[in-house]
């Protein structure tokens, strides 16, 4: 009897299951299936949105945007890499050697005389000088560390003489800023790489002009095709001429009277901002392998091409940083990544009152920062989205201040010459009066290359967002 009991009960359970495996299929129950699968959906991304806060750095050009990310690195990643610190090696190396060229060339145009320019009253200065101006900087370093075609297309375009020529006569004198909401600055990507090629091209065009005779054309730097004495020369005789270089940049830098006032006049062209930590640290960084610290990372410049993403947990919640380049060039990718926004970081550089834009020496930098500003603040894409402003740079604001007054630019000005702090007020109260908007705008002054301090700065920042971010989910 239990076999028959068995067979019978197996029997029976494998009817029910051929019938619900062969039923007519309820749409109504179908439909609720889905739906709920849509909604179990949304709920699981809505509980990953609380856990994720989403952080825009912008800001124009040089504002010190990419420096702050390094902050955070630091605080948060455990640093750099070897192989970002020997990428930095070489590219402050290039921008060093060019900064001083820089500084030569700029001062004849400016009228300033130099020491070095009298062979026979500084005859040490005026050798140092030749042999400076005969260096081609990408003879000396690794183009491929310091970051390949990105790095190539970046030299081309802040030193070859073509490409200098080509931005002024191109400049318009007008302040720009985004067409955000009417589709204006949707990405072409078929223009981006145009505008790759346009660079190579002047690249590949510069061997050319390696044999002109005129010292100013030593900007010009050699084709990448060609193979670079990097390649040829064994590592001693590279290193005797890196040390030759490195002891006349020293040698102009603290003997030479013209190049000081020349720097001390930097404001009027185009001049790395940290040209005065290279020169001062010449020597360590022509070292045999040398490979850069913290803080020559913090001071150097890598232009940000495009939208770079860094994940972070701060305090067991995750922040998806997105730094944008600045120049005008790359603010068409913005709005790519202005979906779901926590916080807009936006960085100025206080310390520019008194300069030109890179992409156009007819703009004031601080007039466009202002005008970047005010189109994002009261765009819609952030209508509800609290910003962080960084007033950056302060250190160099109260150096600047004293030589540079801030009512020759802003002529409303109306603190006192030479005070610090109301000449950061001043500012910081122009940005604040073009928020048309509700939102909450949190003002630090910050110096984003000083470790301790934006050690600080950015705990409260971080732990701000956090708060807020708990806030709109409704947690708190």
């Amino acid at each position: 009897m239990g076999c028959i009991l068995s067979t019978s009960a197996n029997t029976t359970e494998n009817h029910d299951k051929y019938y619900q495996n062969n039923e007519p299929t309820d749409p109504f129950l179908e439909n609720k299936k889905a739906n709920d699968l849509i909604e179990q959906t949304l709920k699981n991304n809505q509980k990953k949105d609380r856990k994720e806060v989403k952080l825009l750095l912008l800001g124009a050009g040089e504002s010190g945007k990419s420096t702050v990310l390094k902050q955070l690195k630091l605080l948060h990643l455990g640093g750099f890499n070897h192989q970002e610190r020997l990428q930095y090696v070489n590219v402050i190396r290039a921008d060093a050697i060019q900064s001083m060229k820089m500084l030569i060339i700029e001062a004849r145009k400016l009228g300033i005389p130099l020491d070095c320019d009298d062979p026979h009253g500084y005859r040490e200065l005026f050798q140092c000088k030749r042999l400076l101006l005969k260096v081609k900087p990408l003879d000396l370093i690794d183009t491929n560390a310091a970051g390949g075609s990105n790095f190539l297309n970046d030299y081309v375009l802040k030193y070859s003489e073509r490409s200098i020529k080509k931005r002024r006569a191109e400049s318009t004198g007008q302040k720009e800023s985004l067409s955000l909401d009417t589709g204006n600055g949707i990405y072409d990507k078929e223009n981006e790489e145009n505008s790759d090629k346009k660079y190579q091209v002047i690249l590949e065009g510069m061997h050319s002009n390696n044999n002109n005779n005129n010292e100013d054309d030593d900007l010009f730097v050699k084709s990448s095709k060609n193979q670079t004495l990097f390649n040829n020369l064994d590592n001693h005789q590279q290193q005797i001429q890196i040390d030759q270089i490195a002891y006349s940049i020293k040698q102009l830098w603290k003997k030479d009277k013209g190049i000081q006032q020349c720097f001390m006049r930097s404001n009027e062209f185009q001049l790395e901002g940290s040209a005065n930590y290279y020169f001062d640290n010449i020597e360590r960084f022509s070292q045999p392998d040398y490979i850069c610290t913290d803080e020559d990372i913090l001071k150097g410049r890598i232009k940000t091409t495009g939208i770079t993403e860094t994940n972070f947990n701060i305090n067991s919640t995750n922040f998806k940083v997105l730094d944008a380049g600045g120049q005008r060039s790359e603010r068409r990718k913005w709005i790519h990544c202005f979906d779901k926004i926590t916080c807009v970081l936006f960085v100025v550089a206080v310390s520019e009152y008194d300069q030109m834009l890179f992409e156009d020496e007819r703009v004031n930098r601080m007039h466009e920062a202002l005008m970047l500003f005010d189109t994002l603040c009261n765009s819609k894409w952030f209508i509800n989205t609290p910003f962080v402003l960084f007033m950056n740079k302060v250190d160099l604001f109260q150096e600047k201040i004293k030589r540079s007054p801030i009512r020759k630019h802003f002529p409303n000005y109306q603190g006192r010459v030479n005070d610090v702090d109301a000449g950061l007020k001043y500012f910081e109260k122009l940005f604040l009066s073009l928020n048309r908007t509700n939102k909450p705008i949190y003002i630090h002054r910050t110096c984003a290359t000083d470790k301790q301090s934006m050690k600080f700065i950015l705990s409260a920042v971080t732990d701000l967002i956090i708060q807020q971010n708990l806030k709109k989910s409704g947690l708190l």
